[in-house]
């Protein structure tokens, strides 16, 4: 069949098409090739100047990041002379034309090192302009961060705060300003800008005046016997009094400031007036300052599990909120912070304050352990209200009995793992979590109160059980022939499981701790890879004698009893016991004679339940989730560890700990 000239001419296009992707391909892949090559280069330091300076104009023509190179290139030896000559050889080469972004940053930084204020002010104030002129606001906040990395981070602060003020959610800009403070804060003679932007980062007067002033309109409006009323149907738990004064003010403290920022009533104000915070803003009596910072509050403040790295502030710290990933730099009143351990969860409030994000003083702080099962309840919660608002089907809301305390998956690392957060869900999350904060907080009483009395799926108390029993025989061959006995898939080498019943699904039951549903005792069983079985202990046989371990004293004198049975004639020879405890980590304190090194290595062989009763050392070779809740429980021994260490106990060496492990803790 012959073609037409119409279908030659579309097959014409179509290769044209074609051969112009595959060119357009072949040039992406060889600029790449060339970029790689490039930043190689940069990070040589005998790469002469006049070929940095040719480098930087192919690859960083607009980009504040040509001055960053610069200074990578001064961390590897690279003299300052170098750099002024490489600032000279940009500049001459973008004659007659104005410079662009990338060569009058790395000029600003040359006159930096030369200590010619007057070049540098110069060229950061055509920076500034040229940043400006290209109407892109990314631009203009990276031209502004980079007066820190010419040592003026005062500069930073004071240009970068009146952006903040109208865009306190900007994560960019916050991380500049973050920078920024921290480099004003370790300087031995900061200036008068440095001084300037750390005394306004920790002057909470004004939110200190909001808050009075707020409660003042409350209680000479109507608001304020709507308020009490809701805060004493609150209060109406009768467990209440077990709990400590200084919780019962914390909870109180909780409950009124969720009331002022979120109690939603008709019976006071008409129309968006509809919270005591918004009704102030309203009022015609508030000083106008007093009003902008209520709508700034109200419009911004986020509730969340807080969760601080480091709470050493510097001057502040960085928190990230467990249920919605969101990520603030926050100040934090002295007397709230003061003694948080590493990797302390803080259930409460953060805010804005002319672009400054405080926490305010009503919160509670949470253990690794207890945010875990907080931020699991409250994410729950949340999504359930989305799909009850949306009509779409969805979970049921969770029962507050199942707060799962030490069973939740490690929410603590949750944004590590490349999971992206999105904002819209932080905006919905806040006045869910603000409504159940209070109640949290009541659940966390109540655990610490109580002693938490762990069982095993038989229901009987957990004890940790390492033994030896010596024996006649290959127990091995005798076990095996038993139903109830047999190897484990993906178990240590050399060992075998005592299985238990086919586990039942609990799931509709209310979730209580016995750590049937948390991982640490379902596995497939040997015959059926469909059905989960419990394990009931884990048996590594050795010539003469066989290593046992299991969950409760119970489990072994009956495991005793079937050696017996099997002609085995066993005798226990060596025997210990750990008490698991929700907030060490499953393991005892050091103490009793036992040095912090000598329970640190016994802890990396121990049986640990929450990993599913294997060991540190073997999760830290396991799947993925197995290294997650590892590193879980890491943070909760530094946590406690260093509650500890500031009780003068002894504290556990944990960079010991992940050194042992491998470079991935």
């Amino acid at each position: 069949m012959v073609k037409s000239n119409r279908r030659k001419k579309q097959d014409r296009d179509k290769a044209a098409v074609g051969r112009a992707e595959q060119e357009r391909r072949r040039t992406r892949a060889e600029r790449e090739r060339q970029s790689a090559g490039h930043f190689e280069q940069l990070n040589d330091p005998s790469v002469s100047p006049a070929d940095v300076a040719g480098i930087l104009a192919a690859e960083f023509p607009d980009r504040v990041l040509a001055a960053g190179m610069m200074r990578l290139r001064m961390s590897l030896g690279v003299p300052a002379e170098e750099i002024t000559e490489t600032a000279r050889l940009l500049l001459e080469g973008t004659a007659p034309e104005p410079p662009g972004i990338g060569a009058l940053a790395v000029a600003a930084l040359a006159a930096h090192l030369a200590g010619d204020e007057d070049a540098e002010h110069d060229y950061a104030r055509e920076l500034l302009a040229r940043a400006d002129a290209s109407g892109d606001p990314g631009q203009r906040i990276a031209v502004i961060g980079s007066a820190t990395g010419r040592d003026h981070p005062g500069e930073t602060c004071e240009l970068i705060g009146l952006y903040l003020r109208e865009h306190p959610d900007d994560e960019l800009a916050a991380s500049i300003y973050a920078r920024a403070l921290a480099k004003a804060y370790v300087q031995a003679e900061p200036g008068e800008l440095e001084t300037a932007a750390l005394e306004r980062y920790g002057d909470r007067s004004g939110a200190d005046a909001l808050d009075h002033a707020v409660g003042e309109f409350a209680e000479r409006t109507q608001w304020g016997a709507i308020i009490r009323k809701w805060m004493e149907e609150e209060r109406a738990d009768p467990r209440r009094d077990r709990w400590r004064p200084a919780e019962r003010d914390a909870t109180d403290a909780l409950l009124a400031e969720v009331a002022i920022n979120f109690l939603f009533t008709s019976e006071a104000a008409d129309g968006d007036e509809d919270t005591p915070l918004r009704a102030f803003a309203a009022a015609l009596e508030t000083a106008a300052e007093l009003a902008a910072r209520a709508a700034e509050r109200d419009q911004h403040i986020r509730y969340g599990v807080w969760q601080l790295a480091d709470p050493s502030p510097s001057p502040g710290v960085w928190c990230t909120d467990l249920v919605s990933g969101t990520q603030r730099y926050a100040q934090f009143p002295a007397e709230v912070i003061d003694g948080a351990p590493p990797w302390s969860a803080w259930l409460g409030a953060l805010t804005p304050a002319d672009g400054i994000w405080r926490a305010t003083r009503a919160g509670i702080w949470l253990s690794p352990v207890e945010g875990d099962a907080v931020a699991e309840y409250a994410e729950d919660a949340v999504w359930h209200l989305l799909h009850t608002v949306t009509g779409a089907p969805g979970p049921q809301a969770p029962a507050m009995e199942q707060v799962r305390f030490g069973q939740a998956e490690p929410y603590c690392v949750r944004w590590e793992t490349g999971e992206e957060p999105e904002p819209e869900f932080g905006d919905f999350s806040s006045p869910v979590i603000a409504r159940l904060a209070p109640r949290l907080a009541s659940w966390v009483w109540l655990k610490r109160a109580e002693r938490v009395l762990l069982q095993n799926t038989d229901g009987e108390p957990m004890v940790l059980v390492d033994a030896v029993v010596e024996v006649d025989g290959d127990v091995t061959e005798r076990l095996f022939e038993r139903s109830d006995f047999g190897e484990e898939e993906d178990g240590e080498d050399g060992q075998f499981v005592w299985w238990g019943e086919p586990a039942v699904d609990r799931s509709g039951e209310p979730v209580v701790l016995r750590f049937h549903d948390d991982g640490s005792a379902h596995v497939t069983g040997p015959d059926d890879d469909e059905e989960e079985r419990v394990v009931r202990g884990r048996l590594t046989p050795e010539p003469g004698r066989v290593r046992v371990r299991v969950n409760s004293q119970a489990r072994l004198k009956r495991l005793l009893a079937i050696l017996k049975e099997s002609g085995a004639a066993p005798k226990l020879t060596e025997e210990s016991r750990s008490q698991p405890s929700m907030d060490f980590a499953w393991g005892p304190v050091p103490g009793d004679g036992v040095t912090a090194r000598q329970w640190a290595e016994d802890w990396l062989g121990q049986a640990v339940a929450v990993l599913d009763f294997h060991t540190p050392r073997h999760a830290a070779g396991g799947d993925q989730a197995d290294r997650l809740r590892l590193e879980g429980l890491l943070r909760q021994l530094e946590y406690q560890s260093a509650l500890s260490a500031a009780r003068g106990g002894q504290p556990v060496d944990t960079a010991w700990l992940r050194a042992e492990l491998g470079p991935t803790y």
